[in-house]
């Protein structure tokens, strides 16, 4: 890790393909400008907006799955869940 600006920072080196890495630097020419730490900026950005998305994706999905089993008249005793799950809404094919 280094430390930048008073920051505790980590270096993390990738490699894009050309047109991406292109289109992604005129993205932060105009978004961000052409200062020193710009593109660093725009990544930080862009990850941190990645992840809390992706957090909020995941808690959504686990609300929407409970408020699912509390509109239910389904009687969970605390068999394995994606069992219960498919004996109650998948019709016998035998």
């Amino acid at each position: 890790m280094e430390e930048a600006r008073g920051r505790d920072v980590e270096v993390i080196k990738v490699e894009l393909p050309r047109d991406l890495a292109i289109r992604f630097r005129k993205y932060v020419a105009e978004k961000y400008g052409f200062r020193r730490g710009a593109l660093s900026r725009a990544i930080a950005d862009l990850i941190e907006r990645e992840l809390t998305s992706t957090r909020a994706q995941a808690t959504e999905g686990v609300e929407v799955i409970v408020g699912l089993g509390l509109l239910s008249d389904y009687m969970w005793e605390g068999e394995d869940l994606v069992e219960a799950l498919r004996r109650a809404n998948v019709p016998n094919r035998r």
